[in-house]
This record gives C-alpha cells, structure tokens and sequence, in this order.
C-alpha cells in the first residue's frame, strides 16, 4: 500500500513522494540499541534522501518510537498515515513496516528501544504523549556523555515514563482498492476542495456506488467523515505550526471559522484555540 500526502504548507505540487513504498519487500534493519543500553534516540534536522533506506519501507529489530521535536512528520503504516506534530509519538513494535517522511524544516526524532525494554502488553503500534519533559530528557541522552549507571537509570525512568496519548495523533485510513486509493491520494493531497464526492468519482471514471461500498469494505467509515478525518489531520498540523485558526479553515476546506471550529470539535473533542494553547505547552522552548 503507498500513499501520497501533502503536507501543510508546502506549495501544490511539492509531494511527499511515496512512490518507492513496498510494503511487501520492506528492507530490514538490524539492532540499534548497543549493549548494555535500553535504548537510543537518532535526531535527524532535515527531509530523509529520497530512496535512502530510511524513506522506503523497512523494519527495526528493536521498538521504535517516532516523534517530531520541531514541526512535523508523516508516518507511513501499512493501511494508515499520521502527520504527528510535537506533543505526539507512535510506538511501533520490532518488526513493523513503516515509512516516515520529515517535513522541510522540521526536526525528527526516532527512539529505538530494545526488545529486553519493551512493556509486555504493546504489542501493537500506539499513540504516545511526548510531554517537553520527556522530549528533553531523550535529546539529553543522546547529545551528552555519562557514566554507564547513570545512563540506564535515566533510560529505566524513561521507559516508565512513556504513556498513551489521549489526544492522539489522526489516524487517517487508506483504501484497498487501488482505484478507490488513487482518488484517496487526491483527496489527500489537497484537503482545500470543494469538490462532492460525485465530483471526485466522475474525475476517476467511477461510480458513486463503488466509491461508497469501498469506503464502507476497506475504510470502515462513509466518505463524507472519512473527507473530514484528512481536514482535521491537515488541520492540525498547521495549528501545530502556528497558523491562525481562520487561515487553518480555509486551508482545510471550510468558508466560515465556526464551521470549522465545530467540525474540529465533533473529530477532536476540543476546539482549535485549545488544541493551540495545548501545542504551546508540549513545543520546545523557542518554537
């Protein structure tokens, strides 16, 4: 499965490119985690190459927790695209195929946790919560040195540390059907159109009855709340970055701010000024 996301704030036609996505030949990728250590955090302060063996799909031998510190990343799972902001991570489980994509400017963090580590009962991707504390304390570990002992106490706190995340990040999901997710890759791409889902059939040569079983056999939800979950995963990226919230309406599609205000609402279960000063609170200091 590949998809193609746009992410907030780049120009139209600046893609993620996800063409290079095989999920069914992910390249493999031995233990990071160096005996006798818990685990280790790599910051990356740019966009992965394109076709590195980090922006294709691949697996770990160890857990993997990936989290943005400044602005945004897409986490590519088999059926399912995140955009995490600050504030959110995902646990992955050794083994599991993923891809992620940084966002220009934006600083990524990627915590590979050993198998001896691990709680027993994550055996599943997860959201985490990555409050400022938790996010500090990672980049400490990993930009100073210190003794063994000291190391793995703070490794051992940090493990304790890691909680499911109330506010999870969107989980957007991705059809089967490779016509239905071609005109899922538009969408997308472009969360602003107005366009009516008979509109956005008839631009892809297929029926409003196809496109509305497939939503309901692969996706689990209709159309229409499927089209809001992708606003309300722009949306939030771009409140994350600091958008105001009548331009974040606009950008995702919607002419009035209340209209937006209350479809983020009925998605999110808080408004976008509180999702706003929450952001505030989990962004690093000077962001």
């Amino acid at each position: 499965m590949s998809v193609s996301v746009m992410a907030p704030g780049r120009g139209r036609g600046e893609m993620l490119s996800t063409t290079l996505l095989r999920w069914s030949e992910p390249s493999v990728g031995g233990p990071v985690v160096e005996t006798p250590y818990l685990l280790t955090t790599a910051v990356l302060d740019s966009p992965v190459p394109a076709g590195s063996s980090a922006s294709g799909v691949h697996t770990h031998d160890d857990a993997l927790l990936v989290w943005p510190h400044v602005g945004s990343t897409t986490l590519h799972t088999r059926n399912t695209v995140r955009r995490l902001v600050p504030g959110q991570g995902v646990w992955m489980p050794p083994g599991t195929p993923h891809a992620s994509h940084p966002d220009p400017g934006s600083v990524s963090c990627y915590t590979y946790v050993t198998r001896a580590a691990i709680p027993t009962h994550w055996t599943s991707p997860r959201s985490l919560r990555m409050g400022r504390a938790l996010q500090e304390m990672l980049l400490h570990l990993d930009a100073n040195a210190m003794p063994d002992d000291r190391r793995l106490r703070a490794q051992r706190l940090i493990i304790e540390m890691l909680e499911e995340d109330p506010h999870a990040a969107m989980e957007v999901p991705v059809p089967e059907d490779s016509r239905i997710r071609a005109m899922a890759e538009d969408i997308m791409r472009d969360p602003e159109s107005d366009l009516s889902l008979e509109e956005w059939a008839a631009r892809h040569a297929l029926s409003v009855r196809t496109v509305t079983r497939a939503f309901g056999r692969d996706v689990g939800m209709p159309f229409t709340r499927w089209r809001s979950l992708v606003r309300m995963s722009a949306a939030t990226t771009l409140l994350a970055q600091g958008r105001p919230v009548n331009l974040v309406a606009h950008r995702c599609g919607y002419s009035t701010t209340s209209a937006f205000s209350a479809a983020f609402r009925r998605v999110t279960g808080t408004s976008p000024t509180a999702y706003l000063r929450e952001q505030s609170a989990l962004a690093p200091a000077g962001h």
